[in-house]
C-alpha cells in the first residue's frame, strides 16, 4: 500500500442478488461448505461469502493482482455450471465494493429494506469463514467495520422503523388480507429457521390456533412446544383445511398449485406454490422497494455514515500495519536484549556478583533504555503511518533494517528504486 486508494483497491466483489438473477433462481447459486473449501484453494486472496435468502456475495482481498483471483472465479463457477453464469455477476473493486458491502449492512440493499437481520448474516459469515480459516484479517477488519456501519446507520436514521424485516413484511401482509389472528386457523410449513422465526411473530400477534407441519415430526414437536401450538407430519393435502399458511422449506424445485381458498404465503426460495391466493418473495419485494421509496429521505444520511465509515476502515487498516510493524519490532528487541542480559549477568557473575537483585537491575536498566530510545521512533511511524499517503515505503525499510526475514531483498530493492525515481521525478 503506497496511498489510501491503493489499500481499498485490494478489495474486490463478486455479486449475485436478487435483482440481478431473480429471487426464484438464487438458490442454484449457493455455496456448500466443500465448495467454499474448494474454491478457496484456486486462489491467492482472502475469502469471505455472505449468503442469505435475497444475495450470494463473494468478498476478496488481496495486495497482489485481486482482478486475476474473481477471474479464476468466475471460470470456476462457469465450469461448475456449465454455462456462463459469470456474465451475470456484478464484479466491484476498491470503494465501490467496501461501499456496497456498507449499505448492504444497513439494510439499505436488502429486498425488506432497513431489516435487522442482515447483520446477524453477516456476523454468522464472520464467524465461519474464521473457523475455516479462509477469511483473513484483512476481510475480518472490512467486515467488522461493515457491522459499526450498519447499527450505527441505524441508530442515526430512520431507515428501520416500522415493519422492515422480511418476515415482518409476511406477517403484515398476512394482516392485511385476512384481518386478525386471533381467530383463523394457520399452518407453518416447515420448522427450520424461517419457520421459527414467522412462529414467533405469530405468537407476538396473539396468534391461537397454529399448528406447525413438517417432515420431521420431532423438530415440528419441538417448535410447537415452545408456544403451546399443535404440531403435525407434513401432509400438503391439510392445507385446505387453514385459513392461512406460510411456508417455508427446501424442495427440489417443486412446483404445486394452491387449489383451494387458503392463503399461501410462500417464503421458500424457490417458491413451491403458485397460482391465486399466493404470495411470493417476488411480491414481498415489490412492498419492499415502495419501502425504499418512503425511506428515500434517509438515503442521504446513509450515504454521509457509509462515506465515515469508509474513512474509519481506513484508520483501521493503518492501525493493523502499525501493530504489525511495531510487534515485529519488538518481538526482534525482544530476543536480542533477553540474549544480551544473559550475556551481561554471566560476566557480573566471574565478578563474584550472583543475585536475584542484579538480575533485576539488568532488566530494569534495559527496559528503560528501551522505552528511551525507541519511544521517539514509534511516534514516527505512527505519525507516518496516520498523517502520510505515501509512507509506507519507509516503514519497510524500518522493518528491514531490524532483519527479522519477513521482507525480502528483492522487494527491498524494489521500493528502494521507486524511491529513487521519485527522486529524481520531484
Amino acid at each position: 500500500m503506497n496511498t489510501d486508494n491503493e489499500f481499498l483497491n485490494n478489495y474486490c466483489s463478486i455479486i449475485f442478488t436478487y435483482k440481478t438473477v431473480g429471487i426464484s433462481n438464487l438458490h442454484t447459486y449457493y455455496f456448500r461448505e466443500s465448495e467454499i473449501k474448494k474454491l478457496s484453494q484456486l486462489i491467492n486472496s482472502e475469502l469471505l461469502i455472505l449468503q442469505t435468502c435475497n444475495r450470494v456475495e463473494l468478498y476478496l482481498y488481496s495486495n497482489n493482482n485481486v482482478k486475476s483471483d474473481i477471474e479464476k472465479i468466475i471460470n470456476y463457477l462457469n465450469n461448475v455450471h456449465n454455462a456462463p453464469i459469470g456474465n451475470k455477476a456484478k464484479i466491484l473493486c476498491g470503494k465501490d465494493s467496501i461501499k456496497h458491502l456498507f449499505l448492504v449492512a444497513s439494510g439499505a440493499d436488502s429486498l425488506s429494506v432497513g431489516e435487522y437481520e442482515i447483520l446477524s448474516q453477516i456476523k454468522d459469515s464472520i464467524e465461519m469463514f474464521k473457523k475455516l480459516n479462509i477469511s483473513g484479517k484483512y476481510l475480518n477488519i472490512l467486515f467488522e467495520r461493515a457491522l459499526k456501519v450498519g447499527r450505527k446507520v441505524r441508530e442515526k436514521t430512520g431507515i428501520s422503523k416500522g415493519k422492515v424485516g422480511i418476515y415482518s413484511l409476511a406477517v403484515d401482509i398476512a394482516k392485511k388480507s385476512i384481518g386478525t389472528f386471533s381467530d383463523k386457523r394457520i399452518a407453518v410449513v416447515g420448522a427450520g429457521e424461517m419457520a421459527e422465526k414467522i412462529t414467533y411473530m405469530l405468537y407476538k400477534e396473539n396468534a391461537k390456533n397454529v399448528t406447525i407441519l413438517n417432515r420431521t415430526v420431532d423438530r415440528a414437536k419441538n417448535l410447537a412446544s415452545k408456544y403451546d401450538y399443535k404440531y403435525e407430519r407434513l401432509d400438503l393435502n391439510k392445507i385446505k383445511d387453514f385459513d392461512l399458511v406460510f411456508v417455508a422449506i427446501n424442495h427440489d424445485n417443486l412446483k404445486l398449485e394452491n387449489k383451494w381458498n387458503t392463503l399461501i404465503i410462500d417464503i421458500s426460495v424457490p417458491p413451491l406454490f403458485t397460482g391465486n391466493n399466493v404470495i411470493t418473495l417476488q411480491d414481498l419485494e415489490i412492498i419492499s422497494m415502495h419501502n425504499l421509496t418512503i425511506r428515500e429521505e434517509e438515503m442521504k444520511k446513509i450515504d454521509e455514515l457509509i462515506d465515515e465509515g469508509i474513512n474509519e476502515l481506513i484508520y483501521d487498516y493503518k492501525k493493523e500495519i502499525y501493530n504489525e510493524i511495531i510487534s515485529k519490532i519488538m518481538k526482534r528487541i525482544k530476543n536480542i536484549t533477553e540474549n544480551e542480559i544473559i550475556r551481561a549477568y554471566k560476566e557480573l557473575q566471574k565478578l563474584g556478583i550472583e543475585n536475584e537483585e542484579a538480575l533485576e537491575i539488568l532488566n530494569l536498566m534495559t527496559r528503560s533504555m528501551i522505552k528511551k530510545i525507541f519511544q521517539p521512533v514509534f511516534e514516527n511511524i505512527r505519525n507516518g503511518i496516520f498523517n502520510k499517503d505515501d509512507s509506507i515505503n519507509y516503514i519497510n525499510f524500518l522493518v528491514d533494517i531490524f532483519k527479522d526475514g519477513t521482507i525480502s531483498n528483492p522487494e527491498t530493492q524494489k521500493i528502494k528504486e521507486k524511491q529513487a525515481d521519485k527522486g529524481s521525478s520531484s
